[in-house]
């Protein structure tokens, strides 16, 4: 899969620089006589191309440097010919990263804030991108979000992952209802004819114990049957006192191809929590501001160590099916079913801060939150590629359907013991009554349509959806029951030139939706947001060199925001006037300079504000402030990140690697913009060794100088401490 030659070139050029651009595939020139080559000049020695390509349907990488991603087009797209930005995250370099969580995965990506609530995440993985939530699916299909759901957000380990794609942006005209940041489709890894046998055991900070397996390879000689099975087991405390995180992981994977014109595979995985990890927070005061008894500690549970427990249960089970009739028509169909179980007790400060009149003690409240969400999903997709005249078409028809069935028994007891933040005694939990008992289910259908057009240079994209939702909320222990249905029409058009000399300028606009669950005071049911995005932007891949680089400017609006009903007098409704703007520019690039070098670097402005607000908050002083034409808090308005690994390949050190990352966030406000988190920069560094035969071992350090900071406020009372520093060793066996 060549991205071709454009222009007039000398054959040599040809062959080295452009046919080979974009793939994975080397090149090496041999030859059985040397000085019949040298008497005859016309001559050509023999040239032999060989190479691997990942799955056509997750997209292809080399190393660091991602070529293509299926996820922004439902297609086998190269990136340079898309108009829209794209982020990949490969496993090469999730692995150089030490990365041991999709967020950590996304540290280095252009517009993703995937740590907003810091040492937080693992409980609420919670992740960001221009601004807004950036949703995360399995494989091409939805997962369970914050914005609809409370804590049964998936997060599945990245050792089972071939690669995370970002789309940044808008992206319903594909998948309809979504957020619109973007989506994080996380790709997972697929069963192969080319045997993989590697275990692996990490040991490190925070008694870390891990071990893990990917092994893979042909099922039957002819290599119609593949397999592929991953799995780890981990145990760790955190730097937290008295809490824990543990997990179970195994993802098997069947592939059948009993032709060259059809493939099946079978795609599963369990992951069990039995200790998610902290969630948790701390007021302002001795954490960014001064408090005259000192500094509250990062290590502090300001919790119960024997009332809070937090587990996660999570599976998926599902198939891609693809078949080709003739060189035109191709169809696929893309199912799976879900379900993430979340069951979560814990003992909360109250939000204002401290109690009154006190710079010591926080008032507390127990909090038990259990739910779960089941997702089935099915994609129907025909492709046919085809021309008319001098246009080259590859259209898509496609209809999907998601059911989706979500219930949360809530509890709460607002009459707990204090505690001393600065000298903590744990008293006795009297536990929770149960005050909500959520069940909610949603259906959707939509229908959609995408024609790639190529002429010349140019290349065109345009995409239709009509989508049909359902809703049903019943809450016997609230007193309500209300059903909605809403349609929405989106689409997007983009344009992108490829020049010579591998520069592909573009402009792009797309539109999202979202329904919302809720009522107003007048009884109305909210009317789903919408957003619209316009971009323009240039992708840069030279010619002969293993590089991807994209710089993009956006303009992105939400409509139609809704939030809590300011009325005192209307507790529980909502109001729907709201509108948030984001503006910025992102700049990232991933190369593989030569064999030994490759590097990942990014910088993300962005100008996010709430337009239109009915939300209002109080500030310390106690005075109350309307959220409009404030930035939403924690969003930063500068993030940069740079990461650099160099590779020995010859002399005495062979295989000897090193490289490290800096990361830098810029400094954000609370949601009344009056209370100053200020940025930082973290460093990472890594230290790995190949043997060349089968061992590779490897030293991972991120927060290498233990800084302490806070992640960010969103109210003088809910403050959040980042991750502290880290410190992994891993062996790996591959045979």
């Amino acid at each position: 899969m060549s991205t071709g030659v454009r222009g007039s070139t000398a054959l040599s050029n040809a062959l080295l620089f452009c046919l080979l651009s974009g793939t994975s595939a080397v090149y090496a020139q041999t030859s059985k006589d040397d000085a019949a080559k040298a008497a005859d000049p016309a001559s050509l020695p023999a040239v032999k191309v060989t190479g691997t390509r990942e799955n056509s349907r997750t997209g292809s990488a080399d190393g660091f440097v991602p070529v293509t991603a299926v996820t922004a087009t439902k297609t086998d797209t190269p990136l340079i010919e898309t108009p829209q930005a794209v982020s990949v995250v490969t496993s090469d370099q999730m692995t150089a990263q030490g990365a041991r969580s999709v967020a950590e995965a996304l540290r280095y990506t252009s517009s993703v804030l995937p740590e907003l609530q810091g040492g937080s995440t693992a409980g609420a993985p919670y992740l960001y991108s221009r601004g807004f939530t950036l949703e995360q699916f399995l494989d091409g299909t939805r997962m369970p979000s914050d914005t609809s759901f409370g804590y049964a957000i998936p997060n599945f380990d990245p050792y089972g992952l071939e690669r995370i794609d970002v789309l940044h942006g808008p992206s319903s005209v594909l998948y309809g209802q979504a957020n619109p940041g973007g989506i994080a489709n996380l790709v997972s890894k697929r069963p192969t004819t080319t045997p993989i046998h590697e275990i692996f055991a990490t040991t490190g900070s925070h008694r870390l114990a891990e071990f893990g397996f990917d092994l893979g390879g042909a099922l039957t000689q002819d290599g119609k049957l593949s397999y592929r099975v991953t799995g780890l087991a981990s145990d760790s405390r955190t730097e937290v006192n008295d809490t824990k995180q543990s997990r179970v992981f195994i993802a098997p994977a069947v592939t059948w191809k009993p032709d060259e014109n059809t493939t099946l595979t079978i795609l599963a995985k369990y992951q069990r929590d039995p200790n998610v990890g902290y969630y948790n927070y701390v007021p302002a005061s001795g954490s960014i501001l001064d408090n005259p008894n000192g500094k509250i500690s990062s290590h502090l549970n300001v919790g119960d160590p024997d009332f809070d427990h937090h587990t996660r249960t999570q599976y998926s089970l599902g198939y891609e099916f693809e078949h080709r009739f003739n060189q035109t028509w191709t169809v696929r169909q893309n199912l799976r079913y879900t379900v993430v179980s979340d069951d979560l007790a814990n003992v909360f400060p109250f939000t204002n801060g401290f109690a009154p009149g006190s710079t010591t003690t926080v008032n507390r409240y127990s909090f038990t939150n259990d739910e779960t969400a089941k997702f089935f999903t099915v994609d129907n997709q025909a492709q046919a590629k085809f021309s008319t005249g001098p246009l080259s078409h590859t259209v898509l028809f496609g209809f999907d359907f998601q059911r989706i069935l979500f219930n949360q028994t809530v509890g709460s007891n607002f009459v707990e013991p204090s505690l001393n933040l600065f000298n903590p005694v744990y008293l006795p939990i009297a536990g929770t009554t149960s005050t909500s008992d959520d069940m909610i289910r949603m259906k959707q259908f939509g229908l959609y349509a995408q024609d790639q057009i190529a002429y010349g240079k140019w290349r065109f994209l345009m995409g239709v959806r009509q989508d049909w939702a359902q809703q049903e909320d019943n809450n016997p222990l609230q007193g309500y029951n209300f059903s909605q249905s809403e349609r929405a029409f989106t689409w997007r058009t983009g344009v992108v030139y490829l020049f010579d000399n591998g520069i592909a300028p573009y402009a792009s606009y797309s539109k999202s939706f979202q329904p919302q669950l809720g009522l107003t005071f007048g009884g109305s049911p909210l009317k789903p947001t919408t957003a619209d995005q316009y971009e323009i932007g240039v992708k840069y891949q030279p010619p002969g060199f293993n590089s991807f680089i994209t710089a993009s400017l956006f303009d992105l609006t939400e409509r139609n925001v809704s939030s809590a009903d300011p009325d005192p007098d209307h507790f529980g409704y909502n109001v729907q006037i709201g509108q948030i703007r984001a503006r910025g520019f992102e700049l990232e690039g991933q190369a593989s300079l030569n064999d030994n070098l490759n590097l990942v670097a990014s910088y993300t402005y962005l100008n996010s504000v709430n337009t239109e607000s009915a939300q209002t908050a109080t500030t310390l002083s106690g005075t109350t402030v309307s959220l409009q034409n404030l930035t939403p808090y924690g969003i930063p308005r500068h993030v940069a990140s740079a990461w650099l690994d160099y590779t020995l390949h010859a002399g005495t050190f062979r295989g000897l690697g090193f490289g490290g990352g800096v990361r830098y966030i810029g400094a954000t406000y609370d949601q009344t913009n009056t209370l100053h988190v200020g940025s930082r920069t973290l460093v990472d560094a890594m230290i790995h060794y190949d043997t060349g035969t089968h061992w590779l071992f490897s030293l991972n350090g991120k927060n290498l100088f233990n800084r302490t900071y806070v992640a960010s406020c969103q109210s003088y009372g809910i403050c959040h401490f980042g991750d502290g520093v880290e410190v992994l060793a891993t062996a790996r066996y591959r045979w």
